[in-house]
């Protein structure tokens, strides 16, 4: 979700910082490194990121509503 909210704020970004080619590598990398993990199977990588965020929202949605740390 981190990377989508970011995507909202591009354009006020690219007017406080400049290029986003300056910045926003280390998040990009960052969330890249997060999901690589997730891929277990070479042949369909798509599908095992798409299990992984589900489960990973699955689980996040268990944590708030029950009030979970």
């Amino acid at each position: 979700m981190l990377t989508v909210h970011a995507l909202l704020h591009i354009a006020d970004s690219i007017e406080f910082a400049g290029p986003v080619w300056a910045y926003w590598a280390f998040p990009m990398e960052r969330y890249c490194g997060s999901i690589q993990p997730a891929i277990k199977n070479w042949h369909y990588p798509w599908a095992s990121i798409n299990r992984y965020m589900i489960e990973k929202a699955r689980l996040t949605e268990i944590k708030l509503k029950y009030n979970l740390a």
